[in-house]
């Protein structure tokens, strides 16, 4: 494993997890109330993708096994959707609450966050596919991803499933999934949210920005 040095963007990243974890523990300091503390276990979860990605680059990509990368993606997509999932938790929000404004841009920050989070994972995982196999598969790979993301994301708001339930309740998950094939709302939250990051992800990837 090599040892790197943080960078500037790491610590970025890392400052930006800090204040989107700030904004619910100083709105329960100024409302005496637990609401959207819930954004606080989000986050913890769309770090994790990114932390598997950071590991991930570590790694001595030229003499790491395929096997050994293969089931270090596998471990990384089950946490992937909870990246982009905080864009959903805008559904918490509550117009007529006192706190309405500040609720929304706490609710911007930590979905901004997630999201990026999770992009910055996958452009890591797509350099490390193209250096380990070549980029027409890491190409292919990374639109798989943008579909598999968008049907987590799905799971989990609409079937309110949790990464962990591919382990603890994969009947339940398999007979709910293809059962929610013959709902439209199943293709349109898919399809959105594959096309928003495969949008964002070109961004980043034109912009030559070194994940």
């Amino acid at each position: 494993m090599l040892i790197k040095p943080i960078t500037n963007l790491q610590r970025t990243v890392l400052l930006l997890v800090v204040f989107s974890a700030f904004l619910p523990l100083l709105r329960v300091q100024l409302t005496q109330s637990l609401n959207y503390t819930f954004l606080l276990w989000n986050m913890f979860l769309a770090v994790i993708p990114l932390m598997f990605a950071e590991y991930a680059k570590r790694l001595d990509i030229t003499k790491t096994k395929k096997s050994h990368l293969i089931i270090l993606i596998f471990a990384w997509l089950f946490f992937l959707p909870n990246a982009p999932y905080i864009i959903t938790d805008f559904i918490h929000f509550k117009p007529e609450s006192k706190m309405a404004w500040f609720d929304l841009f706490m609710l911007f920050v930590n979905a901004s966050t997630g999201t990026l989070l999770g992009l910055f994972s996958i452009v890591s995982f797509y350099n490390i596919i193209c250096v380990k196999w070549n980029k027409k598969v890491a190409k292919n790979f990374s639109i798989m991803v943008f579909f598999l993301c968008g049907y987590g994301i799905y799971l989990g708001r609409f079937l309110r499933f949790n990464s962990w339930d591919v382990l603890f309740s994969p009947l339940d998950l398999v007979k709910k999934s293809i059962l929610s094939f013959q709902e439209s709302t199943t293709w349109y939250v898919t399809f959105g949210f594959a096309f928003l990051l495969w949008i964002l992800f070109s961004v980043i990837k034109r912009s030559e920005i070194n994940i």
